[in-house]
């Protein structure tokens, strides 16, 4: 445990992700799955959100929609009568931020550098236009490297890396209770979103996952960003998911073939689970083939 702390320092049902929706979220629940006797993790719709509970109050990281405010807060108050303290966010996706303009009003957010970035500025996800958030939903506290708070008889270590799904990705260790939220760098049993126009980068998300990998206590809980809480063979395999899947296209690149020849012949049947969310196999394919040939 130490040694990872010290490392990462230098350096359900599966809800699908929602970059632009046509949000009708009033049928929306939020589940509530205990992780350890503080940690808690919360699943509605966007990415889950994870919730610390204790005497210095609530921390949550990531906020998913403005319009899920009411349900979250009334999940908290099942949790805890502590008030919300800090938000911390994984990166600038507004299915994990966009209830950033409520809790900002009671909360102080915290985010790398470059998610203020991307949130005080027009973006673009699939060509279409993702407006910026009021400067209440701002991350306040913003960091570039790491960052640790103590909260709740926790270090609290947030630890950024670079062009992975974006270029503003961060995990959360949760020191004391051996718990990783990492935000969208992990979508536990399915395809991944990895935003090229964000920065992000398929072959350096696999190989972040793999460094992660190779310090992770076997006994961590983990939050991923969409998908079931998971465990550290849970994010082994999707790691090799990552390698096969992208061997397999590069591959078949090498051979001259187009990328619609490779979405034509698909990927082998053992990753067709994977294809369930709201990536599907021919959006892999092509998520992996773009990011391929920008090399």
């Amino acid at each position: 445990m130490k040694r990872l702390i010290l490392i990462l320092l230098f350096c359900f049902t599966f809800i699908p992700i929602q970059v632009f929706p046509q949000r009708d979220l009033s049928k929306v629940e939020i589940k509530i799955i205990p992780v350890t006797k503080n940690i808690y993790m919360l699943q509605g719709a966007g990415g889950n959100i994870g919730v610390c509970v204790g005497k210095d109050g609530i921390l949550l990281v990531d906020t998913q929609y403005a319009e899920l405010y009411d349900k979250i807060k009334e999940a908290l108050r099942k949790i805890s009568n502590g008030k919300v303290k800090y938000v911390l966010n994984t990166h600038w996706h507004r299915d994990h931020t966009d209830g950033n303009v409520k809790f900002g009003a009671e909360a102080v957010i915290i985010a790398h550098n470059n998610v203020r970035k991307r949130l005080s500025s027009e973006q673009k996800i699939f060509s279409r236009k993702i407006e910026p958030l009021p400067l209440q939903g701002l991350p306040k506290i913003t960091f570039y490297t790491s960052v640790s708070l103590y909260f709740n008889d926790e270090e609290i270590r947030m630890v950024h890396f670079a062009n992975a799904h974006t270029d503003g990705d961060s995990v959360i260790f949760f020191t004391k209770s051996n718990v990783l939220h990492m935000g969208d760098l992990f979508f536990s049993g399915r395809f991944p979103f990895v935003d090229l126009e964000s920065g992000g980068d398929v072959e350096n998300l696999t190989k972040t996952v793999e460094f992660i990998l190779q310090r992770l206590p076997s006994t961590t809980k983990i939050i991923p960003g969409h998908g079931p809480l998971s465990t550290r063979e849970d994010l082994k395999a999707y790691h090799h998911m990552l390698l096969q899947t992208t061997e397999i296209v590069r591959e078949k690149m090498n051979q001259g073939k187009s990328l619609e020849e490779i979405k034509a012949e698909g990927l082998p049947d053992v990753w067709k689970s994977w294809g369930t969310g709201f990536i599907n196999m021919e959006r892999w394919i092509e998520i992996i083939y773009k990011s391929l040939i920008k090399k």
